[in-house]
Formats: structure tokens, sequence, C-alpha cells
């Protein structure tokens, strides 16, 4: 949970990312963790097979099968909200703006929550020297920065923010984000890391965390898009319906 006066002030008050509202305003930081997909996005994935029929039908109808799940799941809470009459927005880590920008900065929001400690490269620069060092990123590509989580180290996603403009938290303190590395050379290697090499995951394993992707879930989220939906076809080849 955070203000979003907190979350301006991060981004700059004067910033693009900047959200209108009263900066006592409550919102709630959404993330996944391992279990998610293991265990309920593996439900779902069976259920969605019995809908469509098979496999392959439900593989040609959806297109992003975790942006759906999640849809789905965070349909019932807004439900409930509804029926409360409870005035609030959602933003996912794939809202965007008409011009393609993120309509907010997930990894700065886990760090305002103290949910996640969020390295930024500028923060890790040294005179004299250059790093990043220039022409290894692809192009129209930016070195970013890179969030991890004290149990979960980088297995783990931020996923959505609830915004509620009628609940105002004035004297709120947010949590302070523990930092998972502390050496400087060891900031630079998990960055570059997640810039150069991300599809293998070896970005998630730093800080020694205790909780860990599958490696399932490891190999869907290291293939292209297009190629995710044959990550899981074994769920379902190997009996997995049923699955209580």
């Amino acid at each position: 949970m955070f203000r979003i006066g907190a979350y301006n002030r991060a981004v700059g008050e004067n910033s693009v990312f900047a959200l209108p509202y009263h900066e006592s305003t409550m919102a709630l930081l959404i993330l996944s963790t391992p279990d998610m997909f293991d265990v309920a996005f593996r439900k779902w994935v069976v259920s969605k097979t019995m809908e469509f029929g098979s496999f392959d039908d439900v593989a040609e109808s959806i297109s992003s099968p975790i942006q759906n799940f999640l849809e789905d799941r965070l349909e019932v809470l807004c439900e409930k909200l509804q029926e409360d009459e409870e005035i609030f927005e959602i933003l996912h880590d794939y809202s965007m703006t008409p011009q393609r920008r993120p309509k907010i900065l997930m990894q700065t929001c886990g760090h305002v929550a103290g949910a996640a400690f969020y390295y930024q490269p500028r923060n890790f620069q040294e005179d004299g020297i250059q790093w990043p060092a220039a022409g290894r990123m692809g192009p129209n590509l930016k070195f970013i920065g890179l969030s991890l989580h004290p149990v979960y180290g980088g297995h783990f996603a931020f996923r959505s923010v609830l915004i509620f403009p009628n609940v105002l938290i004035q004297d709120f303190c947010e949590k302070v984000p523990r930092p998972i590395l502390t050496a400087v050379e060891d900031v630079r290697e998990a960055l570059e890391k997640f810039n150069y090499n991300w599809k293998d995951s070896g970005f998630r394993d730093f800080g020694n965390p205790s909780r860990r992707y599958s490696t399932t879930q490891m190999e869907f989220f290291g293939r292209p898009v297009s190629e995710r939906w044959e990550v899981l076809r074994p769920w379902i080849d190997g009996g997995a319906k049923n699955i209580d």
C-alpha cells in the first residue's frame, strides 16, 4: 500500500507519469508470486481447456494467457467493489496511453510501497567510467532498472495497482524497501544480466531468494509470446484435467 503523493514525488510531480489524484489517495499494489503460476494459473488453463473443448482451441483464442488469467481473477474483485459502490481505478503493468506510454511505472510503485528494492542504473554510475557499455543494447532499447524482492528475488512480477480516490490516508507512512544487494559490482552484474540475458532468468536469483519460479515457469516467461502456449501443453497432455 502507498499514497499517490509518494509515487508522484518519486517519478516527479511534473512528470508525464504523475497521477492526477490527491497526494493522500490510497493505492494498493498487486504482485504475483511463484505459486500464482504453478497453482492458480495452471487451474485456469485446465478450466479454459475444458471450456473451449481442446488445448489448441484455447491457445488459438487467447493470445495473452497471463493477461487474460489476471483479468479474470481481478474481475471478481472489481465486481465486489462495484457492489459496495466503491469508486476505484485499476491500472495494469500493460496499461498504455494512446501514445504507447505506460500509464504507471510499476517498479517505482514497488519501491515506494516497500515491496521490493528498485535498482536504477543512474544510481550506480562512477565518474570517469562509462557504464553500462555503449552499443550492447539492441535498436531502440533502453538499459533499464531491476526490482528485487527480499523473499522472491526476481521470481515475481508487479501486476496491477488499485487506486481509491475517495480513500485518503494522510497519516500513512510507506515502508522503506530493504536492499538485497549492497555491493555496486553485484548490482551492476544483476542489471547487466537483466538487460542483456533476461531470457535465461539468471537475474532472478540475485539475493539468494528462498522462493523461486519452477522450471516450467521460467521457460514460459523466457519464450516469445507466440511460443508460450506450447510450454503449457504438458499440463493437459499429462493428465492435468484431474487437477483439484
